[in-house]
């Protein structure tokens, strides 16, 4: 895939999308086009359309054909869009390997959108204006999380809230919000504030990874879920830090109810239990050895001084 910056656009937008996903797309694309509209961006979009069928398969069709529900939305019109389609005349290939190769140092931000993520109406505008001139990834706040080690990364109106989450709400990540209510959600705090992180905390939607960067953040053998956990593991060990909007929640829609559709599998078939351990035990290798490495170094770094 090409990823060269031909029109000198700011940004890169870029968004893994299986076929099953399909039917909550456009939802996702309007509020794109919404903050397209609130800001005017330089920006650049580039998707990758995944029909791949070895882990799940459509109840009905063709699974490629899914992706008409989508592909007359108004952005593939109007704005600068290049597709990257996955067919099982590939081998296997999703989010891991995506996030891992969609990365160069041709924009001021690589965004990872994501099939279930509303974008808050005023993001393009907010990292436009965003200076921050050491290497480092930037997230928007999320909803009330499901335990406590996210609270660093949480709204700043929301951190302090308890109870389960159907008590909680639209404001809990367990349950499913519109843009609407983003939108208004935001509107209570107009500042923007920004804070930096200790350690990374990162969930993969909508975080922007800046120029120079090192990498490969995400292990070469990662094919699947995970790669956001490895990806902050390894921002953390290289010391890039995390900055956080704290005054602007996404739209993250974990519990979409039409996440899944045109198929019988789950999360619960043996396909997808064994490749999501294959990504865990990949993952947990790449970041041991790192740490090694960099325990060999300050060793090193010791003994000389």
């Amino acid at each position: 895939m090409n990823l060269e910056n031909t029109g000198n656009h700011t940004h890169l937008f870029q968004m893994h999308v299986m076929w099953y996903e399909s039917e909550m797309i456009p939802e996702t694309l309007d509020s794109i086009m919404k903050a397209i509209d609130f800001a005017k961006p330089n920006i650049k979009f580039l998707f990758c359309l995944n029909s791949q069928t070895y882990m799940e398969k459509p109840t009905i069709g063709e699974s490629k054909d899914m992706f008409n529900l989508f592909l007359d939305h108004q952005l593939f019109k109007t704005q600068e869009v290049q597709i990257v389609e996955k067919t099982d005349d590939d081998p296997f290939y999703n989010i891991g390997d995506w996030r891992r190769e969609v990365y160069n140092d041709e924009y001021k931000y690589i965004i990872w959108g994501e099939s279930d993520t509303l974008v808050p109406t005023d993001y393009f505008k907010i990292i436009d204006s965003i200076s921050i001139e050491e290497p480092h990834i930037l997230s928007l706040s999320s909803r009330k999380m499901w335990d406590d080690s996210w609270q660093g990364v949480e709204h700043e109106l929301l951190r302090n809230m308890r109870g389960d989450q159907d008590k909680i709400g639209i404001f809990g990540c367990g349950n499913q919000i519109n843009l609407n209510q983003v939108n208004m959600f935001n509107s209570l705090i107009p500042d923007i504030r920004i804070v930096r992180l200790r350690i990374p905390k990162i969930d993969g939607s909508m975080l922007a990874l800046s120029k120079d960067l090192p990498r490969p953040f995400i292990s070469e053998n990662l094919h699947f879920g995970g790669e956001d956990t490895c990806a902050a593991g390894f921002f953390q060990l290289k010391g890039i830090p995390q900055y956080s909007i704290s005054t602007r929640i996404k739209g993250h829609n974990y519990n979409h109810p039409k996440k899944r559709t045109n198929t019988e599998q789950n999360r619960d078939n043996s396909e997808y239990i064994e490749m999501n351990k294959q990504s865990r035990d990949e993952m947990m290798n790449f970041l041991l050895k790192l740490v090694k490495e960099k325990n060999e170094k300050n060793k090193s770094d010791n003994s000389k001084s």
